[in-house]
């Protein structure tokens, strides 16, 4: 039996793959603590912190669609997203620190304002730069699919068991050295991990690096752009799946640790809740390559939602039962394995349909659905949190909530997200680029074989 040759190595794979490790540093930690922090610690109200978020990830849904036209206009030494890898690790890093240390002597205003702009700047600015850019590398790693596919469930690998860890870890670092300094040390890690990406990744598919209109050298305005990007039909059904995925994965990790604190009557629960859920996810995408390969992305995404759906209604059946909200957590890691590798691969899909379609090849701008997905789906999900909290008249004073409180709580953990899964599902019914794939590689390689031709000639 022959060996599976890709176009791109191991080491660079690896590489490319603890870049979304770095951006966990960040993001994980922030999209399961920051409310815990801010209620618990900080003093805010649940309700105000829910609108912080959520304003926020509006405002970055626009700033992410501005951020993928820069991205198509890029163009340096080092590349077309590696530099701005390389440019927002600071600026993550310090977002980190800043977010986990309000300063005490801060009034009740001062300490909404200090947590609505640091937040503004790590989740609009910083994030975006880093992340967008972090999806765009893939396209403009390899055209070839079996090593996107590889290199993507690496990634979702490597960042499963960061965030195993990360749920078991973050608690008991809190309570001996407290939030600030677990933000340094995470920042720390994140840097080291954007370095590898950064110098272990090289972009080769020249073809992904051209914005260019076809057949000439003319670059496109914003108006033109941003009317060739709304034409192309799985951008939107694309958001719309991020936005779910986003979303439930914000109030998993948000609410998580509230409902085994408060309804499993363990916080620690949270380290096994997310182990039975990411472990699962881990073993799923060992055989993502393979399955992807046999049946397609299409039916395999198809069957994941399926599966998610069905692990959070025993999530929800079980509520109370520490057994049946941990199977339940499995069948969902079941699901979202497949689902997490190829959901970002199928944006490099979209990316081609684009240019198939209009003859233009808009990386950068397309990839904005993810980022856009990703941060406005989080902001949704963090306001979700906090609004039910408040809804629920959530005490962090009480030793016990009341029933009331443990209502919104089970509600928006786990009857919520069935019917996010269930939007997802529908929208992947309409995202089927699998049955077109071939022809449109096919008739592109044909036209850029003629354009190099024609430039050849001239």
């Amino acid at each position: 039996m022959s060996q599976k040759k890709y176009a791109i190595s191991l080491k660079e794979r690896i590489s490319y793959a603890l870049g979304d490790v770095g951006c966990n540093f960040v993001w994980s930690v922030v999209a399961s603590f920051l409310t815990l922090y801010y209620t618990d610690s900080v003093g805010i109200a649940a309700a105000t912190v829910g609108t912080i978020l959520l304003v926020t990830r509006l405002l970055d849904g626009l700033t992410d669609l501005g951020f993928g036209l820069i991205l198509d206009k890029t163009k340096t030494k080092m590349g077309k997203a590696r530099p701005w890898i390389l440019w927002s690790t600071p600026m993550m890093a310090l977002g980190l620190i800043a977010l986990f240390s309000v300063p005490d002597s801060l009034g009740d205003n001062g300490k909404v304002v200090y947590a609505f702009l640091t937040y503004v700047f790590v989740a609009a600015i910083a994030y975006t730069a880093s992340n967008l850019s972090y999806n765009t590398l893939l396209a403009l790693m390899t055209d070839d699919q079996p090593s996107k596919i590889s290199a993507n469930s690496l990634r979702f690998i490597f960042t499963s068991l960061f965030v195993i860890v990360m749920a078991y870890i973050v608690p008991p670092m809190v309570e001996k050295i407290g939030w600030s300094m677990m933000a340094v040390i995470f920042a720390c890690l994140a840097t080291l991990c954007f370095a590898v990406t950064f110098f272990g990744v090289k972009e080769r598919n020249k073809a992904a690096m051209q914005p260019a209109v076809q057949g000439t050298d003319k670059s496109l305005g914003a108006v033109q752009s941003f009317k060739l990007l709304f034409s192309n039909r799985y951008f939107y059904t694309i958001c719309i799946m991020f936005l779910a995925y986003y979303i439930n994965a914000s109030i998993f990790n948000g609410m998580g640790v509230y409902v085994c604190r408060d309804i499993l009557h363990d916080i620690n629960l949270y380290g096994t809740l997310n182990a039975c859920y990411m472990g699962a996810k881990f073993v799923l995408l060992l055989f993502v390559p393979f399955l992807a390969t046999r049946y397609g992305k299409w039916k395999l995404m198809i069957s994941g939602w399926s599966i998610v759906i069905l692990g959070m209604f025993i999530m929800w059946v079980g509520s109370e039962n520490v057994y049946m909200v941990m199977c339940g957590a499995i069948l969902r890691g079941v699901g979202l394995g497949p689902i997490s590798a190829c959901l970002f691969t199928i944006i490099a899909d979209a990316v081609e349909y684009g240019e198939w379609k209009t003859g233009v090849n808009q990386a950068g701008l397309t990839n904005s659905a993810t980022s856009f997905g990703m941060k406005v789906g989080t902001g949704l999900g963090s306001a979700i949190v906090g609004w039910g909290l408040a809804l629920g008249d959530y005490n962090p004073d009480l030793a016990a909530q009341t029933d009331y409180t443990l209502m919104f709580e089970a509600g928006v953990f786990f009857l919520l997200p069935i019917g996010f899964f269930v939007i997802a599902l529908i929208a992947m019914y309409f995202t089927n680029i699998d049955k077109i794939y071939p022809q449109i590689i096919k008739d592109l390689n044909e036209r850029h074989a003629k354009q190099a031709a024609a430039k050849a000639e001239a």
